[in-house]
């Protein structure tokens, strides 16, 4: 049993204590394999009758199927990488890109639409490759006469973060959620009032732990010669569906 194929029609039943048990649990599976539920409840700060709700919640019996299931699918995950050659990076792109489908919340897609369409201004913060995801939405939202901006310079970043106010909403772009230019961004936004919107890979990392919205991607790491990357078509692709509905709503 896949347990992202189990959870995916159960994810949008979860709240956000509840989601950040499954960020930390997924972050974690090597971990959490051996624990019983009274250690994983004190590393999490609930209670055992909590956490067997929870999994209970994503379909499963109880938390031994859950840590099973879960450490079974990443291991063979990983396998599957370290058979990775160059030539299949494209297919593997694709099944990223399927696996992130699977974690879309539609709730959560329609409140960020609806927020969207309320907002005056949009900001997006990305660094490195990121920066290429937040200039083409900037780009495209501004076809549709939404005030959104996208900078290349980080001090230019941070004095628009900055300048933000209640009802704007930044979006931030970090795979690995602890980008730290990205994470003053953010916090800089967060004091303005703003509505902060984060897309990172499937961890239990800072960024999405402070904005008011995350949404993850799943982007395999791939290393070839003596360079790593992580592909942001995921990210890509889940932001042009939101792009795709607001359009298909109000414009």
């Amino acid at each position: 049993m896949n347990f992202f194929d189990h959870i995916e029609n159960r994810i949008d039943s979860l709240n956000k204590n509840e989601t950040y048990l499954l960020n930390y649990f997924i972050d974690n599976s090597q971990k959490i394999k051996d624990m019983k539920i009274k250690d994983a409840s004190k590393e999490v700060f609930v209670s055992p009758a909590t956490i067997v709700r929870f999994c209970q919640k994503l379909g499963f019996s109880g938390f031994i199927e859950f840590k099973n299931s879960l450490w079974l699918t990443i291991e063979q995950q990983n396998q599957d990488k370290d058979l990775m050659e160059t030539p299949m990076v494209e297919s593997n792109i694709f099944d990223d890109v399927i696996k992130t489908k699977n974690l879309v919340s539609e709730t959560t897609i329609d409140e960020i639409i609806q927020l969207i369409h309320a907002s005056e201004r949009m900001d997006f913060y990305g660094e490195g490759s990121s920066r290429i995801v937040c200039e083409e939405m900037t780009r495209r939202f501004r076809l549709v006469k939404k005030q959104s901006y996208f900078y290349d310079d980080t001090s230019l970043m941070y004095l628009s973060a900055s300048n933000l106010k209640l009802g704007d909403i930044a979006f931030c772009v970090s795979m690995s959620g602890e980008t730290s230019q990205i994470l003053k961004a953010a916090n800089i936004a967060k004091t303005t009032g703003a509505t902060l919107i984060s897309v990172t890979n499937m961890s239990n990392n800072s960024l999405s732990n402070i904005v008011d919205k995350a949404l993850f991607v799943i982007s395999t790491k791939y290393r070839l010669e003596d360079m790593n990357f992580v592909s942001r078509i995921p990210a890509l692709v889940i932001l042009e569906y939101i792009f795709n509905r607001y359009v298909e709503r109000y414009y």
